[in-house]
């Protein structure tokens, strides 16, 4: 079964996946419109990712990197990165499949042959935070052929599909270690320092965007300086910490406006802006409009739903 929930995270920016124990392996679809901005936010979780684009025009940004993917097209995302997704225009239309999978999926009992060769060479590979998969060459259409018979397993749920979609997912495992040999000779070795900051800081970031929240007291989180926090952000999603700080107040603050009634001037104080014009001003540099066409065009669209809806009764 292919399943069909929203994008939710922990404090801690870690995606919740509802992939079982026994078969660590689930397919999801999304509907970026019904996501706040349309994008998925920075986060991060500990399965392998594969993301494939139902429309055309994704962007997958990773500290390191941005992949342009339309459909036809895949990214293979590593355990445990940081990553975020958006769309080149209005994502009213913009829908994906995404594969999660447990490294045990592949190497089978901790310690085997499977995990030494053929999983630790890309789970240590610092350059290997994302990988375009395009049918460009044999090695791409094969790829992108495994993936679509996969998603028919999931989709049939035949006797047999977990052994099935194992078969196939190793078999891509295989090409994707082919076609990365060149990047993994020459990389970098793992270093999470980075990573493990950033987690800390914007955990921080979340707990405490309703408040006044100084440069300093986010840098203190992660026990670093202000300096070296600044730099941190830079290096791991291009954004200065305050950046990041207003970005997250603006998707709460949409959050607060399609789920609640409350006055737009106390979602704003809310959320940690310090009046009215402010609110307006950051709210627009993100989501293009204000915070009232924001509500307004949300019940717009709730009002099109309902009439389409008596109709088709």
């Amino acid at each position: 079964m292919i399943v069909n929930y929203n994008f939710s995270t922990d404090e801690d920016n870690r995606e919740s996946i509802p992939a079982s124990r026994d078969f660590p392996f689930v397919i999801k679809y999304t509907d970026f419109s019904k996501m706040t901005g349309g994008i998925a936010g920075w986060h991060w979780h500990d399965f392998f990712e594969l993301t494939i684009p139902l429309k055309d025009g994704m962007i997958l940004r990773t500290p390191d990197r941005t992949v342009g993917l339309d459909r036809g097209e895949a990214a293979f995302v590593n355990t445990s990165m940081l990553h975020t997704v958006s769309w080149t225009d209005s994502p009213a239309t913009k829908e994906c499949y995404t594969f999660f999978f447990d490294r045990s999926i592949i190497t089978g009992e901790y310690g085997s042959v499977f995990e030494e060769k053929y999983v630790s060479p890309i789970t240590m590979c610092r350059d290997l935070d994302c990988f375009a998969i395009r049918p460009c060459d044999n090695a791409g259409r094969r790829m992108m052929t495994l993936i679509d018979d996969i998603v028919s397993y999931f989709s049939e749920e035949e006797f047999g599909y977990e052994m099935k979609s194992r078969s196939a997912l190793s078999e891509l495992w295989l090409l994707l270690l082919k076609e990365t040999a060149d990047v993994r000779s020459s990389a970098r070795s793992i270093d999470p320092t980075d990573s493990r900051r950033m987690k800390q800081m914007m955990n921080y970031v979340h707990e405490h965007f309703r408040e006044k929240i100084y440069l300093e007291e986010i840098a203190s989180s992660a026990g670093i300086s202000p300096r070296e926090c600044a730099r941190c952000f830079r290096r791991q999603i291009g954004f200065t910490p305050m950046d990041y700080l207003n970005q997250y107040r603006v998707r709460m603050a949409a959050d607060e406006l399609k789920m609640t009634d409350k006055p737009i001037s106390s979602i704003g104080e809310e959320c940690g802006f310090a009046s009215d014009s402010y609110f307006g001003k950051i709210f627009r540099q993100y989501m293009d409009c204000s915070p009232r066409e924001y509500r307004r065009n949300l019940h717009s669209q709730k009002i099109t739903r309902n009439d389409r809806h008596s109709e088709a009764e």
